[in-house]
């Protein structure tokens, strides 16, 4: 096969691969714009939803009319309540004051005192 025919296939198979790819560019640019537009939706959107939820309405009876949940929610809406939990105290056994004595039945010499005696 001489170099002309190789670059001939070369050429048609980039030109197959250059036609598939058209379709996808073209949607590519349309499809960035849908995203552009739904994220210039999404700050109302939310708003509204939260000041639904403020008139009254749970999130279960909006999406029973099919109205779902904004992806993010506007910024300064309070969160969520959660159960106050009391703050765990650390046990009395954990102080210092109740560390057992060290000189115990079997060490009855104080530290430091020769124990054989000569």
């Amino acid at each position: 096969m001489s170099a002309n025919e190789i670059l001939q296939r070369m050429q048609a198979a980039l030109a197959a691969r250059a036609e598939a790819i058209e379709p996808l560019a073209q949607i590519q640019d349309e499809r960035a714009e849908l995203l552009r537009q739904i994220a210039a939706l999404d700050e109302p959107y939310g708003k509204a939803y939260a000041d639904a939820e403020a008139a009254g309405w749970t999130v279960e009876e909006l999406t029973e009319l099919g109205i779902g949940e904004p992806a993010r929610r506007p910024k300064g809406r309070p969160r969520s309540r959660r159960p106050v939990t009391a703050k765990k105290s650390t046990p009395a056994t954990a102080s210092p004051a109740a560390v057992p004595a060290q000189d115990s039945p079997g060490n009855a010499a104080p530290v430091g005192a020769d124990t054989q005696s000569g």
